[in-house]
């Protein structure tokens, strides 16, 4: 078990302002994270269901402990990485034709 749903329900759902919240738990494997944000969106569908979390430990997901960046270009393992969040919006800074505009230069 790798994920896991937790929730409370209500098993005294038909009597005004006297709840009675039951904590819940479905475990699932890895390969169930599509079944398990399912089941959340069933559980929050239900109003005798309340705070439906989702939690995992995904650990063919991650990689090694404790490697937090890219050096040089290079992962930890080797492989080459020039993706960047800048890029997404139009060519990254190394393809760009000209350097990028200072503020002082948008205003005038």
């Amino acid at each position: 078990m790798s994920i896991a749903v937790f929730y409370l329900h209500n098993t005294n759902p038909d009597t005004e302002g006297d709840a009675s919240w039951q904590p819940r738990c479905i475990a699932y494997t890895d390969q169930q994270m599509s079944e398990a944000l399912a089941q959340c969106q069933t559980l929050r569908g239900d109003a005798r269901n309340a705070h439906v979390v989702i939690s995992s430990e995904l650990r063919d997901m991650v990689g090694k402990i404790g490697v937090a960046a890219v050096e040089d270009g290079q992962t930890p393992d080797g492989q080459t990485y020039d993706w960047s969040k800048a890029g997404r919006a139009g060519n990254s800074r190394k393809n760009a034709m000209e350097p990028p505009k200072q503020r002082k230069d948008m205003d005038s």
